[in-house]
This record gives structure tokens, sequence and C-alpha cells, in this order.
């Protein structure tokens, strides 16, 4: 069996959407957990109404927002406590699946490599380019205290932000250029090891085995996730893999009319995220440190 955990925030529609995506497209044994993380516009209520009475589907609530990390957590160890899967899959709310055989693949995928969590394709409909594995360069511990420094100072100055973004709004052209990521080919070959996009993972049985309790560093709200389980697999000998021959479509919002202030509260908080999730992922750093001492 197959379980699939999404996490949901207000998005009422998007998280439908991806559900109804699993249950009508793909082929073999399947359960969904949906995790709604403390939404403050109720819409947990039209979660319960649609999927109530699917055996298929449980809505659980956290009761408080608890971030990313913690909220898919909270979902992973349900899924493990009530089903005991072979597979997890813990992907965002804003993605759809067409592919029937993507269960298969999975087992498939699992036959050949024996990997701890795997990365399928995962296509951004919006920039139109294929996001995994990800190109950008794994940090190391110098570039994550840099980063962290560099996010305190932004803390300590983002009294400034509403100058910033209200200089953006009135006179600049909000326009999202998305050249730059046309030059990233699919990459059609299993890769070993890289760092994978944060937005769908697949957890295998040597994965479960061996962490039943939770499948992200529990020390983060926002960002880092995809840096930090890259760091614990492999510190852990735990093998990753980029896997091109399962695919999934990445609906992610790249509204550009934003206006100051959603813009501005967008900035402090992704700094504040940013901030917290460096320092924890520095703490762990020096926690493993100590260990080997």
């Amino acid at each position: 069996m197959v379980v699939f955990v999404i996490l949901h925030y207000m998005a009422l529609e998007e998280t439908i959407a991806c559900v109804e995506s699993i249950l009508n497209n793909i082929e073999g044994e399947k359960k969904i957990v949906v995790v709604d993380n403390a939404s403050p516009n109720g819409s947990i209520d039209g979660l319960r109404k649609k999927y109530d009475v699917n055996p298929d589907v449980d809505v659980v609530e956290t009761g408080e927002n608890l971030g990313f990390a913690k909220g898919n957590n909270f979902g992973y160890r349900f899924a493990v406590d009530k089903y005991s899967p072979e597979f997890i899959v813990v992907m965002n709310n804003d993605m759809e699946i067409t592919q029937k055989e993507f269960i298969s693949g999975i087992f498939k995928s699992y036959e050949d490599y024996q990997y701890f969590i795997m990365g399928p394709d995962v296509y951004s409909t919006k920039k139109k380019y294929h996001q995994n594995p990800q190109t950008r360069p794994k940090p190391t511990e110098e570039e994550v205290r840099i980063k962290h420094r560099s996010y305190w100072i932004k803390d300590k100055l983002k009294f400034l932000f509403p100058v910033k973004w209200w200089v953006v709004d009135h006179f600049k052209k909000q326009k999202t250029d998305f050249h730059q990521y046309d030059k990233r080919p699919f990459v059609q070959e299993v890769v070993i090891n890289p760092l994978l996009h944060g937005s769908c993972y697949v957890f295998s049985p040597l994965f479960i085995e061996r962490h039943r309790e939770e499948c992200f560093y529990n020390k983060t709200f926002m960002y880092m996730e995809a840096e930090i389980l890259y760091y614990q697999a492999i510190r852990d000998g735990e093998k990753m893999i980029y896997y091109p021959f399962i695919h999934v479509d990445h609906h992610e919002d790249v509204a550009t009319d934003s206006t100051y202030k959603k813009q501005y509260k967008k900035s402090v908080f992704s700094v504040e995220c940013m901030l917290q999730s460096t320092g924890a992922y520095l703490e762990l750093i020096e926690t493993d440190k100590k260990k080997k001492q």
C-alpha cells in the first residue's frame, strides 16, 4: 500500500484537486491523509463534507499551525500508525498526478534501486521547467553560516521593508521572468544522491522502518527542509534518488500582482523563517560534531 500525505492550509480548491487526481487517476492500493494545519478560514469543514464518507481519505487536523515540517510529520506519523504502508508519498497540495502507473512505478523504482528517499520528475506548469533534480549547489556549513548571518541582518532591518515594497509597488512594473528556467533540460536518467525538490518525496520501506516518527527535521517552521533532509540522508548513509519515470505536475502559485502590504508581510515572514531554519540547521550540525567527539 502507498499512503499519500497532503498538508492543507486555506486553499480548499487546490487541495481537493490534488486529492481527486490521486483518487481518479492512479491505479493500485492507496490511501490519502489530508492534514489541515489549523486553517483559519474553516476550510477543513469543506474537506470533511467531501471526504468523510470516503474510506480511502482521512482528514485530520493539527489543532495549531505547526509549519511545513511538523505539519507533514503529523500526517506521516498518522499514516505509519494507522496503515503501516510500504511507501509514503509526502507532497504539496498544489500538485496533480495524472499518471495511472504512478504506484507501480514506485514499486519498480524501489526494486531496482533500494533507496530510502526518492524524488520523481516534478514539472512546474507555471514556470515551464522540471524541478528535479535541483541544480542549486548543496550548501556547505560555511555557506549556511553566511546565510544565517545575512538573515540576522535582514531581520534587524525589517523595519525598512515597507519602504522597499512601497517603491516596488508604485514605481516598478511587476513581471515574472521565466527565461532563466528555459535552459534547464529534463534529466532522463536516474541520479543518485541529488538534492531533491521539497514539494514531493517518496519514502520507502527502508526509510519508514528506520524513521517511524517523522520524515522531516522537526525544528524548522518553514524553509530549508530539502537541504536538511539531504544532509541527514548523506550523514546516515541513506540513499536518495531522482527517478524520472514517474511524474507529478506542480501548479505552484507565481502570481505577480501582489500589493505592497502583501509583499511586505511575506518578506517579513520569509526572513523570520529563514533565520530560524538556518539557525536550526547549524544547531543540528554542531550537535553532530559533538557526538563525534
